[in-house]
């Protein structure tokens, strides 16, 4: 098969080409070599389009794509670099402890897990005093009226003393 056979299917057809092909059918049709179990045909590549007279090239640096992949790409090559003195540090403090015994590591382990644990704590604790510092507000509400308004004001206050004694009592607001 000449390569200007081949010139309607796309590229045209090496001389190494043209002897691999020829020994695969030699081989398919002698009966003294086994058969070939696998055959890849060459890839015909499709031109490219064109616009006018010229081809398109490909744009050097990223691709175009979108301002939120751009920003979630720059974000990774971000926290990739800044990974690499974590993971150095890391590899600084296991190499040290390579000549450490089994017990004091077993001690320093525990210890850096107390110390989490207490700032977990301390944590709970100062975001449940603000909640609760939040929750003693008094709700700041404003109302606005035109015209004449009577406001009538009336709060309950309930008071539990011992083994579920309660004593709720109304008043208009004043104390």
């Amino acid at each position: 098969m000449a390569a200007d056979d081949l010139a309607g299917r796309g590229r045209g057809q090496t001389a190494q080409e043209a002897f691999d092909e020829a020994r695969m059918l030699a081989d398919w049709y002698s009966s003294s070599v086994p058969t070939t179990t696998r055959a890849v045909a060459p890839v015909s590549l499709p031109t490219p389009p064109t616009a006018g007279g010229t081809v398109p090239f490909d744009p050097q640096g990223r691709p175009p794509m979108s301002q939120k992949a751009t920003d979630h790409a720059a974000l990774v090559i971000v926290y990739t670099w800044g990974s690499l003195p974590v993971g150095g540090a890391i590899s600084l403090v296991l190499w040290q402890l390579s000549s450490v015994s089994p017990m004091q590591l077993t001690f320093a382990g525990l210890g850096a897990s107390g110390v989490f644990i207490a700032i977990g704590a301390a944590a709970r604790m100062i975001g449940r005093a603000f909640r609760d510092g939040a929750s003693a507000l008094p709700d700041n509400t404003v109302n606005q009226y035109t015209g004449t308004v009577y406001v009538q004001h009336t709060e309950l206050h309930t008071e539990t003393r011992g083994f579920g004694r309660t004593n709720n009592q109304i008043t208009d607001g004043t104390h």
